[in-house]
């Protein structure tokens, strides 16, 4: 289960959706059995990094889910799909992200508690969450 924020800016109009948490496609699961469906739920090089760890280990687990990043020079929000591999509860890998606009390394944020941010249309500090919701 997970929750979906909507934000909307108050200068131009613009809205957008946020998920945190897991969804139907994307949850926590053994390594090898995400690697044995025919889906690739995930970019293609966090793809490739998964299958190069189940080639040297295969009691890795995979934990993922839904996932909300702020620049922290643009303050811009992004949701992403966060995987993170672990071996024996210590993790091997984590995703990072970067700021499609600086390159900045995103910082995962607390979408509970942020009120706004800065609008990735018009650039404004008032992008502002609407209400959250809770997803079935």
């Amino acid at each position: 289960m997970g929750h979906a924020y909507n934000y909307r800016c108050s200068n131009c109009g613009f809205e957008q959706d946020f998920n945190l948490g897991h969804g139907f496609l994307v949850h926590s699961q053994p390594l090898n059995d995400y690697l044995e469906q025919n889906r690739k739920l995930f970019h293609y090089k966090t793809h490739s990094v998964l299958q190069r760890l189940a080639a040297n280990n295969n009691q890795l687990y995979l934990k993922s889910g839904f996932q909300v990043y702020k620049c922290p020079k643009c303050l811009t929000l992004y949701d992403k799909k966060e995987v993170v591999v672990y071996s024996d509860e210590k993790p091997v890998y984590r995703s990072e992200f970067r700021c499609t606009s600086c390159r900045a390394r995103l910082k995962l944020t607390n979408i509970h508690r942020l009120r706004k941010a800065d609008c990735p249309k018009c650039g404004q500090r008032t992008f502002q969450k609407i209400k959250p919701n809770t997803l079935l």
